[in-house]
């Protein structure tokens, strides 16, 4: 298996939206960060403001997280990690509004890989929009929700909303989902303590969308 292939081209969606304010509470961060996982928040030499482009529009490696507790030690002020301008919302809103939108009519598994997931097959506008028809906005558990903010991310990617750098790219976005789909749900990395299900990956992937901690 591997993660590296990259996408070529992709269709620019139309002018980006402002992020929606949306976040995740410290709470429900704490939860998913506490313990032996340590996951979440970067570590940085000062204070990270709380803007986009914080990580200077670098997105930051999972391996590169440390807990939620050590993060808000170091930088007290620091609210969100944002390294997009668009977040999962800004994607699942073009789905409903504009679903001839071309780089959402592809499926999961051109986007993001092939794997034996039951979303493979299906066009990443329709997994965005999922569950139907009452959905409630992007979900934030399960494998459903880790798939969204992994297309998100790699949708930005695609379209200019994130600068590709650091191993941050298409590659890395697409290793993490299939990593996830081999180890039964869970993104492991032999050799470090990254074990993370899907609040781990949802959390860091709504840090770097820009989504802010409360």
């Amino acid at each position: 298996m591997n993660p590296n292939d990259q996408l070529n081209t992709a269709a620019q969606p139309p002018s980006p939206a402002k992020p929606a304010a949306a976040g995740l509470s410290r709470r429900a961060l704490l939860r998913a960060g506490a313990g032996a996982s340590p996951v979440l928040l970067t570590l940085a030499s000062g204070p990270v403001a709380a803007n986009p482009f914080a990580n200077n529009g670098t997105c930051t490696l999972a391996s590169s997280f440390v807990s939620v507790a050590t993060f808000k030690s170091r930088n007290p002020t620091a609210t969100t990690l944002a390294c997009s301008t668009q977040n999962a919302d800004y994607w699942r809103n073009l789905a409903a509004t504009i679903p001839t939108t071309p780089s959402l009519n592809v499926s999961v598994s051109t986007l993001l890989g092939s794997t034996s997931s039951s979303f493979n097959g299906m066009l990443v506008k329709d997994v965005l929009l999922a569950p139907l028809p009452t959905s409630g906005g992007v979900q934030t558990t399960g494998e459903l929700g880790t798939l969204q903010h992994l297309i998100a991310l790699a949708l930005n990617l695609n379209s200019g909303f994130i600068t590709p750098g650091a191993g941050f790219d298409l590659g890395y976005v697409q290793g993490v989902w299939t990593n996830y789909k081999f180890n039964g749900n869970r993104y492991q990395k032999p050799g470090s303590l990254i074990d993370w299900g899907d609040a781990e990956i949802i959390a860091w992937a709504r840090m770097l969308l820009g989504y802010v901690l409360l």
